[in-house]
């Protein structure tokens, strides 16, 4: 298996280093692949990545992160794809994990636990609904680590471009190919979204997002104001 880490990115100059620093530290492959696909970032992002001797794909026109995420794969030589949140860190000798529950044929993607990165007790509430969340209905976050098989990726055409819950319908279409498993290590991501949104508030607004997901509804208002709340927050971050 040789695996390509694809990370978009909109203005993570902050998170970018140490993301990148743990997955060559935490990978059994030192010459890992690592892919950024930056949205038109206007700080340092696609620097640092450049600096840090990454392919980078960066244009203003990858303005969703579906589109960031269908571009990193297109410049991506591994056979195997992992899609990583710039603010999520992977645990250790995760490529192992990934390579060991893709030893079964039957398996063509999966993703990790979910894990947020804080002491807040609230933190902890949101992980519990969370992971009954994907665990009700098998459908993961970008925020987990989403892995594919490349031909899987090729034969459902990437990620549907969609304004928001991409990741939700992208594995919705992989598990019509074969299993989607949950690995047990945890993905550990920032909680600065839901630190800068309010907790509760910001879980209350995943709820409603997840839920017309589910009835199939995508209303324009909701993807805009998702985008804008992100924005007010400081963490100018794109639907997930």
């Amino acid at each position: 298996m040789r695996l390509s880490v694809i990370i978009p990115t909109l203005n993570e100059a902050r998170e970018l280093g140490e993301t990148v620093r743990l997955v060559r530290s935490h990978s059994d492959d030192p010459a890992i692949e690592i892919i950024v696909a930056d949205s038109g970032s206007t700080d340092d992002t696609s620097k640092i990545a450049r600096e840090a001797g990454l392919c980078v794909a960066a244009d203003a026109s990858l303005s969703s992160r579906a589109k960031a995420c269908n571009a990193g794969a297109g410049l991506a030589t591994g056979d195997t794809l992992l899609f990583l949140h710039a603010d999520s860190h992977v645990p250790p000798r995760f490529d192992a994990m990934i390579r060991e529950a893709l030893r079964d044929p039957q398996v063509v993607g999966g993703a990790f636990e979910f894990k947020l990165d804080g002491p807040e007790w609230r933190l902890r509430f949101v992980e519990i609904i969370n992971r009954i969340r994907y665990r009700f209905r098998a459908r993961y976050y970008g925020d987990q680590g989403i892995f594919v098989r490349r031909a899987t990726f090729e034969a459902v055409g990437g990620y549907p471009d969609i304004p928001i819950m991409e990741d939700s319908r992208f594995c919705q279409k992989v598990m019509a190919f074969g299993l989607m498993p949950l690995l047990p290590a945890p993905m550990l991501t920032s909680p600065r979204r839901f630190y800068n949104g309010g907790i509760l508030r910001t879980l209350a607004l995943d709820f409603v997002i997840g839920t017309l997901d589910l009835l199939r509804l995508r209303p324009a208002w909701l993807s805009e104001r998702y985008r804008r709340e992100n924005q007010e927050r400081g963490t100018d971050e794109g639907p997930r």
